[in-house]
């Protein structure tokens, strides 16, 4: 699924654009992906963090690259609570009420996802007035004290 149209489709073209650049895949079943990453010395698997949001805060930008709605969307609402901009697909952002280019940027084919993360990776100012307005999101609706404010009637 979303790893496999990563590693196919974007992680070719944002290597070749930003050499020093690096993925870190943060979460479980990592014998299921390997294979699609295999050999890439600048692909690296964090499997089952202790701290999955610590993980992602050390991130520059974390994609979310769904291509069906039976994907998670945790990784986004951790990639809010670290205050990390977030890169994903209009499938993967839906539902959760964000709006494009001030709580997430949402890229549908290959190409304008490489482009979003490439304007994301240039604009440190960007990352974090996006990352913040994710952050603000998450407070306003997800926490677990928002959970049970919105289940009392």
């Amino acid at each position: 699924g979303a790893v496999r149209f990563f590693a196919r489709q974007i992680w070719p073209q944002l290597r070749e654009r930003h050499p020093g650049l690096k993925w870190r895949l943060i979460g479980s079943h990592a014998a299921a992906v390997r294979r699609h990453i295999a050999g890439d010395a600048r692909i690296e698997v964090r499997e089952n963090p202790s701290n999955a949001v610590a993980e992602l805060a050390a991130a520059c930008i974390v994609v979310v690259p769904l291509l069906a709605g039976s994907g998670t969307r945790l990784k986004i609402l951790e990639a809010w609570a670290a205050e990390r901009a977030v890169v994903s697909t209009p499938i993967g952002a839906e539902g959760l009420g964000a709006r494009d280019g001030e709580h997430i940027v949402i890229a549908g084919p290959p190409d304008e996802f490489v482009n979003a993360v490439s304007r994301l990776l240039a604009d440190p100012g960007a990352r974090a007035r996006i990352g913040a307005a994710g952050r603000r999101l998450f407070e306003e609706r997800y926490t677990w004290q928002r959970a049970w404010a919105a289940l009392e009637l």
